[in-house]
């Protein structure tokens, strides 16, 4: 199971219940079980769609489930759980996970199936997961399997397939996935079960790879089962999987599903239709439907407002700033802004993609200068933590430079940007990066590079749309006029910059006639109104004239008792609004008293935490000067195992001297460290002046509890070297290489020329003794440690890192 998100995920989850105050439980509570589940599976689509590849789907289904307090479990367990607590469930929900392994065998065969799908579902959806959780996924499902044959029914049989399915889904093996699902189809047909069916097929369908070739067609047949068996959920649940496969091949089709997903759950009583709205805004935004785009966007903000769905309002903002800047309206900037006013880290995946955007168009307005210093200082305090955040912060930066006419460094960020994306997940490649492919096109036109032009337009070709987008034909015609035009084709070069000034006068124009005909279209239909109620009330004039005399006195004298009642309640409102101010100010000045008092404590426990590493420093110098003592006194083995404890002792009084030096009491600089330890280790050992050290190691910051068995590691392995692999006084190279495999694994190897392992060698204890330490340590780290004595001595492991694990980039 490959998974994309690392610890930040699980921060990001765990915060999530603080950040929405203002969301409505109301109308979650008065769902029922089946439309809790669709909000939870519609909400995790659509972040899975949104971030584009930044978290897998499964993290984007637990992100959702997290966000309106349901079960992790509820987007799987259709087939079995009707919203009834089972102790099962909420140990796992709770992460009693031990506890609900110790609670299988004391159920019942029903209750055992029912935990062990429980617990193989746990496992097979957790985000940031290893093959050992895959092997307990498997494990799992198997006793549940075995238990459900054994009792006879079907349902529990079918489920525990239907979950075997999805198991090899996830290992990736499709073939054998598809054939476990197509037995559970099997079996419910032979039932003549047709809503068993209708599931069946769906889940099908929807497990397979995106961009399988009749996926669609499987999607289409089995929302029909579902509409046909009543299955209204489930029929949406397959319909936005629809929507996703169109949404990356076919806008005008993914728009007409859309409509067809809102009437769907209008009439099932959801509510949540904004997500819905969102998409085709975003789709009539990136044609150049503007003002349709910005109804349906304003309709999407209107509904999640409504509803107090504001849990991932940065998603939503965006879209009408979009929409303003491609209609040329600058108040766009404000609601970029407003999508980022609340930042912090635990909720930078949604809002980061905004405030690079926002920074891209302030180059328009404001130009490159301004827009670099909008951007450093909230880089600096929040650097991007995705590689989609990554190459477009590359984008912007290069947007940036060529404003200022300064080419090289924007060519350097493009490179950086282009290297990256051909790293992005290629499903998710059809709309911004084509997009900026064609931008970056644009620029080398302009410096007169065909080359490089032409290697970009190459890159766009195979997403140029055929109709729609503004933009992307706008960009085309003027980049082909200077192609031709540096190639001596006038008369085409002419004609493409006749297209490219009639789109972008036209562009404006367009979005801005439509707004015209739209605004016309509800005053004339105002004014219909407005004459057939007139027709209506003249008939009736006369007859109010004549009625209206008899009133006046009544209507007078009413008139001032009202007027007297609004002005006692407009006094009334008046004091009110005075004492709730007063109220207010005098909440505030408490609270800005509890945040000094807050800060003035994480400042104390900084400095306490920076003591203790300083005497912790102390108290390991302290140890070693009584072993240096010690040994005057001791010879040979012995004076050998001192002396090996000082080394182990060195390697830990570094981490902490580096704790105390730094602004940072948690994590240390690694790179920094290797290098004084190896000083350190040369400097101890006499035959170390003839041995030639090379040092390759990448700037990543590793947190104690990682940092610590790493440097008694790396000692055991240099002093093996040192000790053994350079008899008699001979001269050699060791190599040390500290890498970052994928911002998420790390691997440490250290290599000799010497003269390798003796056959007598693992007898000697002091190796023994360093090689099971070495072993131990790696078993906490969860590390694999690989031992090579071919040509020398080899010694190498790769660990995962922790959730305070970071790695820098160079350029940032």
């Amino acid at each position: 199971m490959v998974r994309s998100l690392s610890a930040f995920l699980f921060i990001l989850i765990s915060c999530l219940p603080c950040l929405s105050q203002s969301i409505s439980e109301k109308v979650v509570d008065q769902y029922a079980i089946s439309n809790k589940r669709l909000l939870a599976i519609s909400t995790g689509i659509n972040l899975y769609m949104m971030c584009q590849g930044q978290i897998d789907l499964d993290s984007a289904m637990l992100l959702s489930c997290d966000a309106y307090k349901f079960s992790r479990l509820l987007p799987y367990n259709e087939a079995y759980d009707y919203g009834e607590i089972s102790i099962g469930r909420s140990l796992i929900d709770s992460g009693r996970i031990e506890q609900a392994k110790l609670l299988f065998n004391k159920l019942a065969a029903d209750d055992q199936i029912r935990l062990a799908i429980q617990l193989g579902t746990y496992y097979l959806f957790k985000p940031g997961t290893l093959e050992t959780d895959l092997d307990q996924s498997l494990k799992y499902i198997q006793q549940g399997q075995q238990i459900a044959v054994r009792s006879g029914k079907v349902s529990w049989k079918n489920e525990c397939l239907n979950l075997l399915a999805k198991y090899y889904y996830q290992t990736g093996n499709i073939l054998v996935s598809q054939k476990y699902f197509s037995a559970v189809v099997l079996a419910n047909v032979r039932a003549n079960d047709k809503k068993g069916t209708a599931m069946a097929t769906a889940n099908q369908a929807i497990n397979l790879p995106m961009r399988t070739r009749d996926k669609i067609k499987a999607l289409e047949k089995a929302k029909n089962l579902c509409k046909q068996a009543g299955l209204k959920n489930k029929e949406i649940e397959v319909l936005s999987n629809i929507i996703v496969e169109y949404f990356i091949s076919d806008w005008e089709m993914a728009r007409v599903k859309y409509l067809e997903l809102i009437r769907l759950q209008k009439a099932a009583g959801f509510l949540h239709t904004h997500l819905a709205e969102n998409g085709i805004g975003y789709i009539d935004d990136v044609q150049g439907n503007y003002v349709s785009a910005l109804i349906h966007s304003l309709e999407a903000v209107k509904t999640m407002e409504k509803t107090g769905d504001t849990k991932f309002s940065a998603l939503f903002y965006p879209r009408l700033a979009s929409i303003y800047f491609h209609m040329d309206r600058k108040e766009g900037l404000t609601y970029y802004l407003k999508s980022i006013e609340n930042r912090s880290k635990e909720t930078q995946l949604f809002w980061y993609k905004s405030f690079i955007a926002c920074a891209g168009e302030m180059i328009k307005y404001y130009g490159g200068k301004k827009a670099l210093e909008f951007l450093t200082p909230i880089q600096n305090e929040f650097p991007p933590l995705t590689l989609f955040d990554k190459m477009n912060l590359h984008l912007v930066k290069g947007y940036c430079y060529s404003d200022l006419k300064q080419n090289k460094r924007a060519s350097y960020y493009f490179d950086l940007f282009t290297e990256m994306a051909q790293q992005f997940p290629p499903e998710f490649i059809y709309a911004e990066i084509p997009f900026a492919y064609l931008r970056i096109a644009e620029f080398y036109s302009g410096l007169g590079d065909q080359s490089r032009t032409k290697l970009y337009l190459g890159k766009v070709k195979p997403f140029l749309p055929s109709k729609g987008n503004m933009y992307f034909l706008c960009k085309l015609d003027l980049i082909n006029f200077r192609l031709d035009s540096l190639n001596g084709k006038y008369k085409s070069a002419i004609k493409n910059y006749q297209l490219f000034k009639e789109k972008s006068d036209s562009n404006l124009t367009l979005a801005a006639s439509k707004q015209i005909i739209f605004m016309q279209v509800q005053y004339d239909s105002r004014n219909k109104d407005a004459s057939i109620n007139s027709l209506t009330q003249q008939g009736e004039l006369k007859q109010v004239e004549l009625r209206r005399s008899q009133y006046v006195r009544i209507v007078a004298s009413g008139g001032v008792v009202l007027l007297l009642v609004i002005a006692g309640l407009l006094c009334y409102q008046f004091l009110e609004n005075k004492r709730s101010n007063e109220k207010l100010q005098l909440q505030r000045f408490e609270v800005s008293l509890k945040n000094r008092s807050l800060k003035q404590l994480l400042q104390e426990k900084q400095g306490l935490l920076k003591e203790v590493h300083h005497r912790v420093k102390n108290n390991l110098h302290t140890v070693m000067s009584l072993l240096e003592s010690q040994a005057a006194f001791l010879a040979n083995d012995a004076l050998s195992a001192v002396q090996d404890s000082q080394h182990r002792i060195q390697a830990m009084s570094l981490i902490h001297q580096k704790l105390y030096a730094s602004d940072n009491v948690t994590t240390i600089q690694v790179s920094i460290y290797i290098r004084e330890l190896v000083g350190y280790l040369r400097d101890s050992f006499a035959n170390a002046q003839k041995i030639r050290f090379h040092l390759e190691v990448d700037p990543i910051e590793l947190d104690v509890a990682q940092a610590i068995p790493l440097g008694l590691i790396l000692n055991e392995a240099l002093t093996n070297a040192l000790k053994y692999a350079f008899p008699d006084g001979r001269s050699g190279s060791i190599s040390i290489a500290f890498k970052n495999i994928d911002n998420r694994r790390f691997t440490l190897s250290i290599t000799d020329d010497g003269v390798g392992f003796r056959p007598n060698h693992f007898q000697d204890g002091d190796t023994l003794h360093g090689i099971k330490l070495m072993n131990e340590l790696c078993n906490k780290m969860q590390a694999n440690l690989h031992i090579n004595t071919i040509h020398g001595t080899s010694i190498s492991l790769i660990f995962f890192q922790n959730q305070t694990a970071k790695y820098y980039d160079k350029i940032s």
